[in-house]
């Protein structure tokens, strides 16, 4: 009961009263607390007076409190300073004749601590033997200290315990400004568990710790290394964190909690001032490290066990104390989940359990024929798992980092799945365990990815505004037409508007009107502007109707017809130069033919020559639609005797008739010089190489003297002719055939001379046929013998025989020429 005063304070008395209640309990608690962790060093020393003095516990306990007496000092301290003393030192003397003598002068030398010697003005050196039979003060204290606060680490129940015992102010050493305690969560980050001093406001602040390299305790946990910095130490430089609250600090300790060989978290301490050197003090500092690993690590393991699902006296039938947190986060998913353990054999992982699954992770494990409680990963996934999941999961225990595994292929062959199967797997590490998360991708999944590809394909994006919304809803494709690669979430209304061309804004509107108004569908083509400034979009709408009739949404597509309409135009180009050559090949070929019929002579003028017949013929390709350079000449010259030319110019067209033109009467020219056949062709061939430099030709010049009927003839690029005589029989004449004209300047033609009877035929012909009849073999042999296929004074015959035998296509050309000795 509490006595309540007269009110003085109207209303406020018992709240006052309450207060005052409040605290005094709490005092009370925290000396109980206080109390509790200080009995273990004090049962220690008793224990150490008992082995040492051969005494009982009570007389122990007696000499302590004597001892507290005499000297002044709390018992605590006294206890403490005897487990101190009596620590495992290689240097320490024998207790039982010391001790008391000892702590008097161990009490004597904290209450006057003299200052440390200089480095200038050192010590001097104690021998070996003085080492041995005492040691200074500093250490004892620090020895004490340690295993006072040991103890009170040991009994802590709590991470902000640990932290404030870490943070109380010993004698040995400045009580800590700043006390942080973390454990290394499954996915790497560091979350703050306990906190002492300003570290409160650190823990609110840095409630995880992401894994930042400008952080000491990040480091220290990272590489497992106990981290010493002073604000003006050269190491400090790679942090630049430390000069900015919370971090700051004269002195700072960051170093990994480590449990066997598990890094299990870390601590850290700031002191606001430089802490004085000495290797002692930080080794006994950094010793507490282990007392305060092995208690963090006790309570990770209570709160495991008091969170973990399973539990022992399930299997019993009692009721299970624990919480069931995570199988119910688990079946709270929309999609499969397994928490999976590793399997190993002699060392190596082989293996995951399947610890726990959702009903839809159990829903595929009986769909692949594997039993729900007994599946591991690869039972349930066996090439996919050991090719890729089992790796992965592997490494993720080893790095601690998340894997988001995408595109995964199950294939029903090998992984016993009931289809073809496309997966995401996501998973984290979650303790010695990992929690994998996966999607089998559906028909739907799969089907999207195929519109977007079709959608990026063909450059189009589509687009769903419903009226009553101010935005409409873009697929990726349109947001990317419209923003390129940056990343954006909408293409909002005012820039839709703003990416069409003014002067094609007000049809466009209109058009859209049209839809949203009279609900009729939407086509439209614009220019664009702004972002896509020099493209050509197309827009498609439809609308959609609620059952009143009214238009409540449009749906549609904005396709990119830019290169679209560059090809067309480009097809527009080539369509209107391809018809203006059309028209200036038909040009040219009228005035080839031209030219043409202007070369070739008459019957009149063939039926004038003395002593021969001449039939003649061009057959120019009429299904491409060319005039060749072939032509044929017969002249008759002063001394009653003929010339016969048969020519072939290279190419096609006006330009090699020309030049067909200006050989034909260089050549009666020259004949008319009364110069040999092969005297003309050298002629003829060195003002082709002089004048006709992009042409060659194919020439042969026969010159006939009726009165002997002597043939004489010289060839350039041609086959020689072919004699029949007036039975039938055909032979070839034998004679030099030169190089085609135009080839070599310094080229020289001879003659060859052949009497011919009365009633004989000479074919000349041009050299293309030569060409193929060498390439197939056979046609000049059957052109030789023509006498026995086709009468040989029927020349429309010959001519047709001349085609089949040499195989001529319809597009080569033709030219023949038969001379009948009358």
């Amino acid at each position: 009961m509490v006595d309540k005063a007269p009110a003085e304070g109207g209303s406020a008395e018992p709240a006052e009263a309450l207060a005052a209640l409040v605290a005094k309990l709490r005092a009370e608690l925290t000396g109980v607390r206080t109390a509790m962790r200080n009995r273990a060093v004090i049962e220690q020393a008793k224990g150490v007076l008992v082995e040492r003095l051969g005494i009982t516990p009570d007389q122990g306990f007696d000499q302590l409190v004597r001892l507290s007496q005499r000297t002044n000092i709390k018992l605590i301290e006294v206890a403490a300073a005897i487990v101190g003393t009596t620590s495992p030192d290689p240097n320490a003397p024998d207790v039982v004749n010391l001790i008391d003598d000892e702590l008097r002068q161990h009490v004597a030398r904290r209450r006057e601590r003299p200052p440390a010697p200089s480095p200038a003005s050192p010590a001097p050196a104690a021998s070996p033997a003085r080492r041995r039979a005492s040691r200074t003060p500093e250490v004892e204290a620090l020895q004490s200290q340690h295993q006072l606060l040991s103890a009170r680490i040991a009994a802590a129940r709590s991470y902000d315990e640990i932290s404030a015992v870490l943070g109380t102010a010993p004698t040995a050493w400045p009580a800590p400004s700043t006390v942080l305690l973390t454990l290394v969560d499954p996915d790497g980050a560091q979350r703050g568990v306990g906190a002492h001093g300003v570290a409160g406001e650190v823990r609110s602040r840095w409630s995880r710790i992401p894994p930042d390299p400008a952080l000491p305790l990040v480091v220290a946990v990272q590489d497992a290394e106990t981290l010493w910095l002073s604000a003006d130490d050269e190491a400090t430089r790679r942090f630049p964190v430390i000069g900015q609250q919370p971090f700051s600090g004269a002195t700072i300790l960051a170093a990994p909690l480590v449990a066997g060989e598990r890094i299990i978290g870390g601590v850290l301490l700031t002191w606001a001032e430089v802490l004085p050197d000495g290797d002692e003090l930080r080794r006994y500092v950094a010793a507490l490290l282990e007392p305060v690993a092995r208690q963090v690590d006790a309570l990770i393991g209570d709160e495991i066990a008091s969170a973990w699902f399973h539990v022992e006296g399930e299997e019993s039938g009692q009721a299970a104390p624990a919480q069931v947190w995570l199988p119910t986060v688990v079946d709270a998913l929309h999609n499969p989940a397994a928490l999976l353990s590793p399997v190993t054999e002699d060392g190596q992982l082989v293996d995951f359990r399947v610890e726990y699954a959702n009903g839809l992770a159990r829903q595929i494990f009986t769909g692949a024929r594997v039993d729900p409680d007994e599946a591991t990963l690869l039972a349930a996934y066996p090439a996919l798992g050991s090719a890729t999941l089992l790796p992965e999961f592997a490494r993720l225990l080893q790095d601690g980092q998340p894997r988001r595994l995408e595109g995964l292929r199950a294939d029903p062959r090998t992984d016993g799945v009931p289809g073809p199967q496309t997966l995401s797997v996501h998973a984290v590490r979650l303790w010695d365990r990992v929690f994998a998360v996966w999607r089998v991708a559906t028909e739907a999944d799969l089907m999207y990815d195929q519109l977007l590809q079709a959608e990026r394909i063909a450059g189009t994006g589509s687009f769903c505004w419903e009226l009553r919304d101010p935005e409409p809803r873009c697929s990726p494709e349109l947001i990317r037409l419209f923003h390129g690669g940056r990343d954006a979430a909408r293409v909002p209304v005012e820039e839709l508007t703003a990416s069409v061309h003014p002067d094609d804004l007000l049809a466009v509107q209109d058009a859209v009107r049209r839809t949203i108004v009279e609900g009729k569908h939407l086509l439209a083509e614009a220019r664009g502007a702004g972002r896509v400034n020099g493209r050509r979009l197309r827009l498609t709408a439809e609308p959609i109707f609620d059952d009143t009739g009214n238009v409540t949404a449009v749906r549609g597509t904005v396709q990119d017809v830019t290169e679209e309409r560059a090809i067309e135009a480009r097809l527009r180009r080539a369509e209107e130069a391809l018809a203006a050559q059309r028209h200036r090949l038909a040009d040219e070929r009228r005035a080839a033919e031209a030219l043409q019929r202007a070369l070739l002579p008459t019957d009149p003028e063939l039926g004038h020559m003395e002593g021969i017949g001449i039939c003649g013929r061009c057959r120019s390709p009429e299904r491409v639609g060319t005039v060749d350079g072939d032509w044929y000449d017969a002249t008759a010259l002063p001394d009653g005797g003929t010339v016969l030319v048969l020519g072939d110019v290279d190419e096609q067209g006006l330009s090699s008739m020309t030049t067909a033109a200006r050989l034909r009467y260089a050549v009666r020219a020259y004949a008319m010089l009364d110069m040999s056949p092969g005297d003309i062709l050298t002629a003829v061939n060195g003002m082709l190489c002089a004048m006709e430099v992009e042409h060659t030709a194919c020439l042969v010049v026969a010159r006939f003297a009726p009165e002997t009927r002597e043939l004489r003839w010289a060839a350039a690029g041609q086959v020689a002719p072919i004699r029949y005589t007036a039975a039938g029989r055909g032979s070839v004449l034998s004679g030099p055939l030169g190089l085609p004209l135009g080839e070599i300047a310094e080229m020289r033609y001879t003659d060859t001379t052949v009497t011919l009877e009365q009633g004989d035929r000479v074919l000349l012909y041009t050299g293309g046929q030569a060409r193929v009849d060498r390439r197939r073999g056979g046609g000049l042999d059957l052109v030789r013998r023509a006498g026995e296929h086709v009468d040989l004074s029927d020349f429309d015959a010959v001519v047709a025989h001349l085609i089949g035998a040499l195989n001529v296509a319809d597009d080569e050309d033709v030219c023949a020429m038969l001379i009948n000795v009358r």
